[in-house]
């Protein structure tokens, strides 16, 4: 094939030297060589079926990254905004990073904030007054009464209860509020108190239900693509002093969500301030901790064992040495499970639920008698509630995610501490660590940052503590936002390898994960050096049918109901749908229309009104005309293998999210 240029504005055929090839997976060939090497002018239109249309992907799951999927492959890891990514190649065990905290730049505080308006919740008086004062100074319009307010600023400046913690059950209430409250453009602020460890000194001091209401809140905005500021506060400054943060911060998110409303309502700021000075997470390599050796000499506790990322860490400490290992969780027995991992050790199950203390100090009491000193506490237990938006989850149902992860978490590591142990690892989650793991599991992404800033509180005894946070291990466990793990996961093996290499690391490690290669025939993401999107052939639906305003109302009131907005005549791509908001729109249409709906549909449709003529298509009683049918699939040759549609890679995300 000859070289040329992406931008020499010859045609395909013209570089080709003859008629664009069509068909089969491998006469596309030099026409995906020619996209790989960055030239944009393919007649795509050329190369598709009959009567079919191109049409933009959803852009918002996709618009974090562009990954360029080919058989040797390297994946950028996930980073904090702005900051290098780390490369990770194969063959090579899995990248573990560090949050670490680093000044940056003070917002912009100059010019006036405009008529937004805003609603301040908080229990300071002093902070109350300061802040409105600061805000209406700028021209910012104060709600006294809050109703529909552009933002919220909510300052969680509260003392924790007698026992050092905070109601978790109140904030979730208090949170799910706010986020039905604010329109779609909205936006949340957030201060608070000891959520972070900044320095090194501070770590004895974190108060890791601040760090996971911090998270939450992150998580939740990410979720509902609502522009979001997390700010942890110097509580030794005064309130004059944090209400000129909190404005500073308020102007410059208006700013950035003005700029690039996609990237803020996917991450948004998190910020720290310390004596006047402002301090970013950034993230940096964190080396192997001290080299560990299972042993035979006594006995290590699996809290969680019988689930499958337990079951493998158990095999991993029986391989390198353990000898004694006593499994304790609120399973079943599993007999089969148990002889199974019982064939190189010997292992015992008790029944215990670890949110209550006494119960895991009576399991730990019974397994010593037997075998002696407790040499570490491997901590698996946890469970996940269905995919579904935060303010629609009661707590009842939040909180059995939390209580093996927030109160269990805490006994399991004071249990190793007063055993005095090697190790307690806790076993978490990147939700814990990004926000867009945690859309539609914020739950979850409580419940994992409570365990990675427990790990930074409490180590630095006679036992080392560590959280780690993973990935999707593939094929295992507990998923976060599936968008997010297709790009960010680690086989069972080598994250098996990477718990012993930081099993004494200490305080919190973070696993980014990778994506899987893509299969041969999967088409390139991105030209080189272009920031083009995806696009597919997709047959068009066609407007129409006695029933078409009834279904465009049903779609209007779907819409409204889960985005706060009618799409009008707006390109659906434009919207940002990602799989969450996909399965509300999908449960939503449901409900209005009395429909079963396929939520392939919404990702075909190019604006409402053909959903809504997809709709009235697929009526009872309506048989679809000829020109509504889509066209039959062509078969594959014989030997060869069928190019999946969009739908067949999306269908099952989406029906599981559903």
């Amino acid at each position: 094939m000859p070289i040329v240029r992406a931008d020499d504005g010859l045609t395909a055929k013209q570089v080709l030297g003859g008629p664009v090839p069509s068909g089969g997976p491998r006469q596309h060939t030099a026409v995906v060589e020619l996209v790989r090497a960055g030239y944009p002018h393919v007649d795509w239109a050329a190369l598709s079926a009959p009567g079919a249309r191109i049409t933009d992907l959803p852009t918002y799951p996709f618009a974090a990254q562009k990954h360029w999927q080919q058989k040797s492959w390297q994946q950028k890891h996930w980073h904090t905004r702005g900051e290098a990514a780390v490369e990770s190649g194969a063959g090579r065990r899995p990248e573990a990073l560090r949050i670490q905290w680093e000044v940056g730049e003070l917002p912009d505080c100059a010019g006036q904030l405009g008529s937004n308006s805003v609603r301040i919740v908080t229990t300071d008086t002093a902070l109350r007054d300061a802040l409105t004062a600061a805000l209406r100074d700028r021209g910012a319009a104060v709600e006294e009464s809050g109703l529909g307010a552009d933002t919220i600023v909510v300052a969680h400046t509260a003392d924790p209860q007698a026992d050092g913690s905070y109601d978790l059950g109140a904030f979730w209430a208090e949170l799910g509020a706010h986020m039905a409250a604010l329109p779609a453009h909205g936006r949340l602020i957030r201060a608070g108190h000891r959520g972070v460890a900044v320095h090194a000194a501070e770590r004895g001091r974190l108060r890791p239900e601040a760090a996971a209401m911090a998270m939450a809140v992150r998580a939740a905005c990410a979720e509902s693509r609502k522009s979001s500021a997390v700010i942890d506060l110097d509580p030794a400054d005064p309130v004059e002093v944090h209400a000129r943060q909190l404005a500073a911060e308020y102007a410059a998110l208006l700013h950035r969500a003005g700029d690039a409303p996609e990237a803020d309502a996917s991450s948004g700021t998190f910020a720290a301030y310390r004596s006047g000075v402002r301090y970013v997470p950034k993230t940096a390599t964190a080396a192997p901790g001290p080299s560990y050796e299972p042993s035979g000499a006594g006995y290590y506790l699996v809290t969680g064992g019988l689930g499958a990322v337990g079951r493998h860490l158990i095999r991993r400490l029986v391989d390198r040495g353990a000898r004694h290992v006593g499994v304790v969780g609120r399973s079943v027995i599993d007999e089969a499970t148990l002889r199974e991992l019982s064939v190189q050790a010997e292992l015992r199950y008790v029944p215990c639920d670890v949110s209550d203390a006494a119960a895991l100090a009576a399991a730990a009491r019974e397994f010593g008698a037997r075998w002696g000193r407790l040499l570490g506490v491997v901590h698996c237990s946890g469970g996940v509630n269905p995919f579904g938006a935060m303010h629609r989850r009661t707590w009842d149902d939040a909180a059995k995610v939390v209580a093996p992860k927030v109160p269990g978490s805490l006994n399991a590591v004071r249990l190793a501490q007063e055993q005095g142990a090697d190790f307690a690892v806790l076993v978490s989650s990147v939700a814990g660590a990004q926000p867009r793991a945690g859309r539609g599991l914020v739950d979850y992404s409580l419940a994992n940052a409570y365990q990675l800033a427990l790990a930074e509180r409490e180590n630095g005894g006679p036992t080392t503590v560590t959280a780690h946070a993973w990935p999707n291990w593939t094929g295992t466990g507990m998923e976060a936002d599936a968008s997010y793990s297709a790009a960010h996961s680690l086989g069972a093996d080598e994250a098996a390898d990477a718990f012993l290499d930081h099993v004494r690391s200490g305080g919190a490690v973070v696993f980014p994960g990778r994506a899987a290669p893509a299969p041969e025939h999967t088409a390139p993401s991105a030209t080189r050096g272009a920031a083009t999107r995806i696009r597919a052939v997709i047959p068009a639906p066609t407007p129409g049918g006695r029933d078409h305003e009834v279904m465009r109302r049903h779609v209007r009131d779907a819409f409204v109901q889960v985005l706060g907005e009618d799409p009008g005549d707006r390109p659906i791509q434009a919207l940002g749908l990602d799989s969450l908001v996909i399965a509300e729109l999908t449960a939503a249409l449901e409900r209005h229309g009395g429909l079963d709906v396929d939520p392939s549909l919404l990702m075909r449709a190019r604006t409402a009104d053909d959903i809504a003529a997809g709709l009235a298509a697929a009526a009872p009683g309506r048989t679809a005309s000829p020109a509504e049918a889509a066209p039959p699939a062509p078969s594959a040759a014989e030997g060869e293998q069928r190019v999946p549609t969009l739908s067949d890679l999306l269908h099952p995300l989406l029906t599981r999210d559903r």
